[in-house]
């Protein structure tokens, strides 16, 4: 009897994103404590990636709301995200 070894796309979705977020608690530790530089403005380069438009409103009388969806991604987040693609891949 084989054992399936699969994992699902939502699991590594969320473990990627688990990882991003870390790494982003990890640059604002870096931030408040690496003193200015090109070492701090390397790593704490922020990329906003997405779609929407966060100025523009949605008014229909009854409610009104903002769409779009942006992850800021910096050299720090994706240290995160590979450490815990890392995990992912170790720990079968």
């Amino acid at each position: 009897m084989a054992i399936n070894n699969k994992r699902s796309i939502t699991i590594i979705f969320f473990i990627l994103l688990f990882g991003c977020i870390i790494g982003t608690a990890l640059s604002q530790l870096f931030g408040a404590t690496l003193p200015e530089g090109v070492v701090k403005d390397f790593l704490l380069n922020i990329t906003s990636i997405g779609w929407g438009n966060s100025n523009e409103w949605v008014d229909l009388n009854v409610i009104k709301f903002k769409t779009g969806f942006y992850i800021n991604v910096s050299v720090v987040s994706l240290i995160g995200m590979i450490i815990s693609w890392y995990f992912l891949r170790y720990f079968r």
